[in-house]
């Protein structure tokens, strides 16, 4: 009698179906114009960055004597422009229309996630590559360049180990951006996947 109430409070547990995920027109559109806002605030930030990224290495062009640390500098800069381009290209806040039906709303905002997630699940390529060949430039340059200085032949081994550090310390930085994106990425896709369900549901 027992094993039979048992079985039956878990088939009744089981079988009962999830509420439906309910939300508004208005809700809905509130969530597309805080994804707008958030990407409209992230590239901005992403844009002053870059200005002074540019405006640095600028400086460097200047400062430093060596072609190959100024080549350097050139490839960062146009890294660095290559990078704004795709940014605006790929990843521009789009302005949520202010009239919308549910359906269009919906299907607006799940798009723009899709956008915003594909941007960032391709940032190896179109954000971190491109500043590769410029940031290895720039550090072979200026070991070249210490090394001929009148001290550093006293200082050899800490210059090569300073600059070791500095290069591993690059490639750590790469790839703790590239797995932030990825993370941002799957949580955008968590936001998709509701989406589905709820649709389903509707």
């Amino acid at each position: 009698m027992e094993n039979e109430t048992g079985g039956d409070v878990k088939n009744l547990w089981q079988n009962q179906q999830a509420e439906p995920i309910q939300i508004s027109l208005a809700e809905l559109h509130q969530k597309a114009q805080k994804l707008e806002q958030r990407v409209r605030w992230r590239n901005l930030g992403e844009y002053a960055a870059s200005a002074i990224v540019i405006a640095c290495f600028g400086f460097y062009i200047w400062k430093f004597p060596a072609p190959m640390i100024r080549f350097g500098c050139m490839l960062v800069i146009a890294g660095v422009l290559f990078v704004v381009y795709q940014l605006h290209k790929k990843g521009a806040a789009r302005t949520v229309p202010a009239e919308m039906a549910f359906r269009t709303c919906l299907d607006f905002h799940r798009q723009q996630l899709e956008r915003q997630r594909d941007l960032l699940r391709g940032v190896w390529t179109w954000y971190l590559l491109p500043f590769v060949p410029g940031i290895a430039v720039f550090l072979i340059g200026l070991f070249r360049w210490t090394m001929t200085l009148p001290h550093a032949p006293a200082h050899a081994r800490v210059i090569i180990i300073t600059f070791a550090l500095t290069a591993a310390a690059c490639a750590l930085v790469f790839f703790a951006i590239g797995k932030l994106n990825q993370w941002a990425a799957q949580k955008l896709q968590r936001e998709i996947d509701a989406l589905n369900e709820m649709e389903k549901e509707s």
